[in-house]
Formats: C-alpha cells, structure tokens, sequence
C-alpha cells in the first residue's frame, strides 16, 4: 500500500516513477534560485533546470511547470503544476486532485511527500555577492543607433536607447547601472563577465546577454544590488542569455519573456507565460 501512495502521488504531480531516488541538484543545475522566496507565474515553463530557496519558500502557480527538481523547505503548488522532482519539508496546495474512495487518502485530496530535504542547498560562501568598482565615464547610445564592440574595462551608467544595440567586444567589464530602453539590445560578442554594483532595468522587448551563436553560459551579469529597489528588473517580451547573480536583491523576470541561462537572487519572481531555459555559468563542482 505504501508503494501504490508513493506512485499515486508522484502521478498527480507529474512526477517520475523514480523521482524520490534521485539527489538534489547542485548550484550549477538551477534555472532559478532565491535565498528567502521563489514565486513561479502561472503558465510559466522551466526546461531544463531546477528552481529552489534556499532558506525560504518556493510557489509554483497554476499550470506552472519545471522539468527538474522543486528544492524549498516549503513548497506551494497551484492546480495544474508539474514538477520533476520535489524536495522539501511541508508541501501544500491545490494541485492535487480529489480524493479516491478506498485510496491511500483518508478524507481529503492526496498529499504527495516530500525527498529528504539535505541542508544547505548550496554551500554558503558560493552565494557571496560578488564585490563591483565601477567607472566614472557614462556610456550612452542615442534611439536607433549602434557602435564599435566597447573594450572591457569599467563604465559608468550604461543607457542603451530604443532599438539601438550596444555590443561589447567580450572580457570582463564594470559598471555602474545597466538601463535598456524598450527594443533596445546590449550583446555580448565573446566571453562576458559583466559586473553591475546598482542594478539592471531592461524594458519591453529589450534583449540581453549572448549574441546568437554564443551559449548562455558564456555571459554572466554579477549585481551587487547597491541601491533601493530590485537589483535586476525585466519588462514584458524581453530576451536575456546569461547568468544572473544578485544573491541579496531582487530579480523580476516580465511576463512572456525568453530567459536562457541561470537567475539567482534574495528573492526571485518569474512572470506569467514566460520560458525559462537552465545554461548556467557556474563551474560544476568539483571531482572527488
């Protein structure tokens, strides 16, 4: 009988047969981390890739679903929520279906359990938020207008007009505030290890991260988050391919957005109808 609950609950969930086998991921297996709180928009699809808090919560609303792992000492799934695997403490909601007459429920919907829940998530010191010196000097490009690649090196305030494009030739670079207009793009055209000590807003249908033909792993946007407000911000529509690392602010990916790489942050929201696709920039761990 308690074979037949396991496999009940894994079904409502959408959850393989084996799921409770298998191990928790590591840092580089997440899409998308918060440290106290992760809300999943409805319709939202994260493939590949897990999603997880690491001290906190993670909600998953209706018709949400992630193809890896749930990974939250509290878990929330709204009806119609699919995840791969689930790891937790306490896990509630409403995503799991009636009741069977003679099932393994007594009196209520059946409650999928939880995989043993391994303390820390992710080891500490990996979640240091990383240390930015920007430059005094202010990159601005006019509406509909591009450059020469801009050479690594540290900038000031980076404001990129509407539908104009900004490329940077690849390296490591240090700024000050990254602000894209609506259309607007800022591309990386080799390797990019982009520091930003404010914070990062991108407007409607702006694009960010690897040129196409680049791997989202290839580009990674550490935020110190040094000012008030969330440290990095989508508007609707909008394209990022790249890690983004900003453990103490908050990052809002916008509604119907294409986000390809990795997002981590205090706390992380995804907005309804977008795709999340895990390729992210942090090493694997290393071998024993």
């Amino acid at each position: 009988m308690k074979i037949a609950a396991v496999l009940l609950a894994t079904s409502l969930l959408g959850l393989p047969a084996g799921a409770f086998a298998q191990s928790q991921p590591v840092l580089r297996g997440y899409a998308v981390l918060g440290v106290g709180l992760v809300r999943v928009g409805p319709s939202v699809r994260v493939q590949p890739g897990s999603v997880g808090a690491t001290t906190g919560a993670v909600r998953l609303a209706t018709a949400a679903q992630v193809s890896g792992a749930v990974v939250a000492g509290t878990v929330h799934v709204a009806r119609r929520a699919r995840v791969g695997r689930l790891f937790c403490q306490v896990v509630s909601g409403s995503g799991f279906g009636s009741g069977v007459v003679g099932g393994p429920t007594v009196g209520g919907s059946p409650i999928p359990g939880c995989a043993q829940l391994t303390t820390p998530l992710v080891d500490p010191p990996l979640l240091v938020p990383i240390p930015v010196t920007p430059g005094t000097t202010d990159e601005q490009l006019a509406p509909r207008s591009s450059s020469a690649p801009l050479a690594p090196g540290a900038y000031g305030a980076v404001k990129v007009g509407r539908g104009a494009l900004l490329q940077l030739a690849g390296g490591a670079y240090q700024m000050r505030s990254i602000r894209l207009s609506r259309t607007a793009r800022l591309v990386c055209l080799d390797d990019c290890r982009i520091g930003v000590a404010e914070n990062v807003r991108l407007g409607p249908m702006a694009q960010l991260g690897a040129v196409k033909g680049l791997s989202a792993d290839h580009v990674r946007i550490d935020v110190a988050a040094g000012v008030p407000g969330a440290a990095f911000r989508a508007g609707p529509g909008t394209v990022v391919s790249g890690t983004v690392f900003a453990p103490t602010g908050t990052v809002l990916l916008g509604p119907s957005g294409g986000y390809q790489g990795a997002f981590v942050g205090s706390t992380v929201v995804v907005r309804p109808r977008s795709q999340v696709h895990g390729q992210s920039a942090f090493p694997p761990p290393p071998r024993n």
